[in-house]
């Protein structure tokens, strides 16, 4: 009987505490840069990349495997990348090259 019981108790926890979720991850562009200049983040999370910028930029990712592009993004414009694989990727501004992050995605 105590056996069951601590079995169902353990049971119980798991299903409470249920599987980890995805994270979601903010990166504002101002000024011509982005708010982190490196970004740790696991599968299966997301970044939203904010132009709070006066001026307009365009957000990508030419790394092979991980590649993204969100094209024109005016000022006030929010995008939302999710991460699918683990790995490490540069995101950049094909407007503005000195515009870069480094973003660790671990399994």
């Amino acid at each position: 009987m105590r056996v069951t019981i601590r079995l169902l108790a353990v049971g119980l926890a798991v299903i409470v505490a249920g599987p980890a979720s995805a994270a979601d991850h903010s990166i504002i562009q101002k000024d011509k840069a982005f708010s982190e200049k490196t970004l740790a983040i696991k599968v299966g999370d997301r970044i939203t990349f904010s132009n709070a910028d006066s001026i307009t930029h365009n957000v990508f990712s030419a790394t092979r495997g991980m590649e993204f592009d969100l094209r024109t993004q005016v000022p006030g414009q929010s995008s939302t990348v999710p991460f699918s694989k683990a790995g490490s990727l540069l995101v950049e501004c094909a407007i503005h090259p000195k515009m870069k992050l480094q973003v660790t995605v671990a399994p």
